[in-house]
């Protein structure tokens, strides 16, 4: 998958790119987008705030932008 395709897909999932990915290398951007897909996304058992909070915490914690 390109890099414009995993934006594109980012951006419908998350409605923007975040500072996070747009930093990483196009060796780790995949993998990393699906685990986080895999992290944040699909359970949804805490809710979607609680996911965005821990995705935004995450992403503190990395020093992004975010």
């Amino acid at each position: 998958m390109s890099r414009e395709d995993i934006y594109n897909e980012i951006k419908a999932t998350l409605g923007g790119v975040g500072g996070f990915f747009e930093k990483m290398d196009d060796s780790m951007l995949e993998n990393v987008w699906e685990a986080t897909k895999k992290t944040f996304l699909s359970d949804m058992s805490v809710g979607l705030k609680v996911n965005a909070l821990i995705a935004l915490g995450a992403a503190y914690g990395l020093d992004c932008e975010y």
